[in-house]
């Protein structure tokens, strides 16, 4: 076995805070983030919106132009700060372009210009599901019912030209469409309109005749024919969960899984049923339906963010990295702790989910964080030359180890300037998001014979599970060392076969206070507690 693979698992709840080091509660991705603000351009400031692609051109389409919408009916989803407009940017020369909806009768206009409209690209087509909005001919608020369709590019070449934009948008209504707050993802020939709420009447805190909210609490999968003309919609089904589905405003992300298989993974979301708080129970969706996962919480971004997903074939192990957004937990540069705070607060950490070939997950905090608070409702937007599954997950293997590559851009969004009760605005910056391989990092260290190691739970009360994977058949040392490097349990030590391991080790008469787990060179920090 070659090299020293070092990695802190340092997880600690104390006085409702957890201390960590910069950055990580589990290893670092075999990877970095470098974050690049592009200077000089003038954007409007949206967020919340309906995003496309062709070539350098990109596509805008609805969402909000101020920042977090009030909390009260007058000042809540104000009319007047809905994006009016079909907005393109050229990235050649970082030029934009604008069509004013308002050429448009106002029942195809109205949900164009919603927020948190539900949004896929298939191909040339943008589909664009439910928002929430005014509807001008029923004179009221509501979410609807409606999938438009836009040509995305002779909607591009209508906006850069000045042409009439009409003809570039076909719309159906369906009664399952009305749902905002969700998310609209494919697998194989399948669409997945992802959980979200039907919200109808003005936006208020206080519960009452102001509006209505039902919950979709579920997962509609169906499918959509489309011959230039026509959509047709069909095979509707429903998976359906009253207490774990119960949520919107969410991130999802397509993920692959250690076989290989495409799945979608669904991360946060608000509002659990019986408190007002985030959930914290990711949901991974395949062909076979969704799984939640009760055994871990995640501790980090539970509000719709920019996310970046990347798998690790040799490793079979998936990372979802998300950009900024709101969190149950913020990490503080200053004191080194991560801080539990109720109110959900806007964060600047980049943080990174990792799902190993065992399907246990850790996080871990970046190294460079955002430069303000920023990434709530923002959009990753993927450099299409970069190697990629056909579901837009990175491929990092095929990125040279330490060779800095444009991974893509976050646009948009909404920006703070306090965690907790400060001004927010749209933001109107760009951003480039570099990746860097370092597969000396983390659980990635490709030349060792001891790989996807994994120790958890971690802090141990009573026993803790050591994971991990081998090429080879060779001896392995396992043991617990003290802070002076004294052995005080031996584990194992015996010929291992090559493949999948996993050993339960009893930390039950170690008394309280921090170890080392060693395995060969591997070292993980282990803390008791009782």
């Amino acid at each position: 076995m070659s090299g020293i693979f070092k990695c802190s698992l340092l997880f600690v709840l104390l006085t409702g805070c957890f201390i960590s080091s910069k950055a990580q509660f589990g290893a670092l991705p075999p990877y970095t983030i470098q974050i690049e603000p592009i200077s000089g351009i003038t954007m409007p400031g949206i967020h919340s919106f309906a995003f496309a692609q062709s070539g350098d051109k990109w596509l805008f389409i609805g969402g909000r132009t101020n920042g977090l919408h009030g909390i009260n009916s007058n000042d809540g989803f104000l009319a007047e700060n809905k994006n009016d407009a079909v907005i393109v940017v050229d990235t050649a020369t970082w030029n934009f372009y604008s069509a004013d909806l308002n050429q448009l009768p106002r029942t195809i206009a109205d949900p164009m210009r919603s927020t948190n409209m539900e949004y896929i690209q298939e191909g040339k087509y943008l589909y664009m599901i439910g928002g929430y909005g005014y509807d001008s001919t029923l004179t009221h608020y509501l979410t609807f019912p409606t999938l438009t369709a836009i040509n995305v590019d002779t909607m591009i070449n209508a906006v850069m030209n000045a042409l009439p934009i009409a003809s570039s948008i076909r719309q159906v209504t369906d009664t399952n469409f009305a749902i905002c707050g969700g998310e609209l993802e494919k697998l194989g020939s399948d669409y997945y309109l992802l959980l979200g709420h039907n919200f109808a009447g003005r936006y208020d805190h206080v519960a009452g005749p102001l509006f209505t909210q039902v919950y979709s609490d579920r997962i509609k999968k169906f499918n959509i024919a489309d011959n230039d003309t026509t959509i047709t919609l069909s095979n509707f089904t429903y998976l359906t969960d009253t207490t774990n589905f119960h949520r919107r405003d969410f991130t999802s992300a397509p993920i692959v899984k250690p076989n290989g298989s495409f799945g979608i993974g669904v991360y946060g979301g608000v509002f659990q049923k019986n408190i007002d708080l985030p959930y914290l129970e990711p949901i991974t969706i395949d062909a076979a339906g969704a799984t939640v996962d009760m055994g871990y919480q995640q501790i980090m971004s539970q509000y719709t963010c920019a996310v970046l997903p990347i798998f690790d074939s040799l490793k079979q192990t998936m990372y979802t990295t998300f950009f900024g957004g709101i969190s149950v937990n913020n990490y503080n540069d200053t004191t080194g702790l991560l801080v539990h705070d109720t109110l959900v607060p806007f964060i600047n950490d980049v943080t990174t989910l990792t799902v190993n070939s065992f399907g246990v997950k850790s996080e871990a905090i970046m190294t460079q964080p955002l430069s303000g608070l920023l990434g709530s409702n923002a959009k990753f937007i993927p450099n299409g030359n970069l190697s990629h599954y056909s579901n837009d997950v990175v491929k990092i293997n095929n990125i040279a180890n330490h060779t800095q590559v444009l991974a893509g851009y976050m646009f948009g969004g909404i920006r703070a300037n306090a965690s907790n009760l400060g001004i927010t605005t749209s933001n109107d910056s760009i951003y480039r998001i570099y990746l860097t391989p370092n597969y000396t990092l983390g659980i990635a260290e490709s030349s060792m014979n001891i790989t996807n190691t994994l120790l958890y739970p971690n802090p141990s009360i009573e026993t803790t599970t050591l994971l991990f994977s081998m090429k080879n058949a060779e001896e392995v040392r396992v043991s617990i060392t003290d802070i002076t490097g004294k052995e005080v349990q031996l584990i194992a030590n015996e010929k291992m076969n090559a493949g999948k391991h996993q050993l339960t080790i009893n930390t039950s008469r170690l008394s309280a206070g921090m170890y080392t787990c060693n395995i060969g060179y591997t070292h993980f920090s282990l803390i008791v507690s009782h």
